[in-house]
Order: structure tokens, then sequence, then C-alpha cells
């Protein structure tokens, strides 16, 4: 099978309340402040948001964010309010995308926007989108045991809850045990 190449400037998902496109440099302030803002909730989960954030940091990712888009290792988007365009958080695939037809999902929601339904609209948009786009056979939503938030997004996602994996997550020089769901395209069959 040919790598599908999803176009990066034309590409945004959408469900009417929020839309989710491709990272651009132009994200750079907005993107840094959803993250600075929500430190002390996403820290204990994504070590990338540490005290000190600094906007070099966010820099350094967007321009990682192209280079993976462009290779095909990763998909990254962020998520905004499809009527005002505020960016209220990030979602992307990764993983063994292309050799294996299947990937990773995460997710992550501004501390402002937390328990509005962002995360699971996000993660059934860009699921579809993984599944009509790129051919997955299978998006897996790894999600460390504790994060209470996430489960529940993840369940409210519709993601099938398949078990707890030991040791599956390496997060703050430390393993973690992650429960494994997962989304298969008979998922979005009506």
């Amino acid at each position: 099978m040919d790598n599908p190449k999803p176009n990066r400037k034309t590409t945004t998902l959408t469900d009417g309340k929020i839309l989710l496109r491709p990272l651009r440099k132009s994200d750079l302030k907005e993107l840094h402040a959803a993250v600075s803002e929500s430190i002390k909730e996403i820290s204990p989960w994504l070590p990338f948001a540490h005290e000190g954030y600094a906007i070099k940091e966010t820099r350094e990712w967007l321009n990682k964010t192209g280079h993976d888009w462009k290779k095909g290792f990763s998909y990254n988007f962020v998520i905004c309010d499809a009527v005002g365009g505020a960016v209220i958080g990030g979602c992307g695939l990764n993983g063994p995308i292309h050799l294996m037809h299947h990937a990773n999902l995460g997710y992550w929601v501004r501390t402002s926007r937390i328990g509005q339904g962002v995360a699971p609209a996000a993660t059934r948009l860009l699921a579809k989108w993984g599944f009509d786009v790129l051919k997955l056979n299978r998006i897996e939503v790894v999600v460390a045991v504790g994060n209470e938030k996430s489960l529940r997004a993840a369940a409210k996602s519709g993601a099938q809850r398949e078990g707890i994996l030991r040791n599956r997550l390496f997060m703050h020089e430390k393993a973690h045990d992650a429960v494994m769901h997962s989304l298969v395209p008979d998922d979005f069959k009506t």
C-alpha cells in the first residue's frame, strides 16, 4: 500500500463545534498560552508540559510537527473552537502508522475548556479521518491508569476498553500502567 499524503494546507475537520487543523507557525503564541494555562492539569500525564514551559519549546514543537507530517511519522492538529477559532487543545496520530496500519491517538484540552466534550469529539473526528484518509485498521488510545479525565474522554468517544497494560507508558522517569482503548473502522458504520 502506498503511503497516503494528506495535504497539510487543506486538511480541516469539524463537527460544527470544534475544528481540527494541522498546526501552523502562526499558532505559536496562542498554543503556548493554552499549554501554559494547563500546566497543573496536564503535566502529570504529558511531560512536555512543565513549570517554566517556554515559548521556545512551542516553536520547536511546531517545527517538528511540520517535518513529521511531511514524512508521514505523525499527524498533529490543533483543536480550535469552530465559531471563534480560539485554540482549545491539541490531538494527533502517531506510531507505526504506515508500517502496521494502526496508530496511537492522543489529545489534551486546555483547562478552561475541560468538561465540554472537546476530547471525545476531537477523538471521533481524528479517528474517522485516520480510517478514511490514512486507511488505518486500528487506532489505539492509551491512557495512564489514574488519568480519570482522559479515561472518561476515551470512553465517551466510543473507544472500546481492552485492558490494562503493565508498564506501557514511561513518564517522568518512571514506568506506568495504562489502559488500552481501541477504535476500528466498524465503530463508525451506522
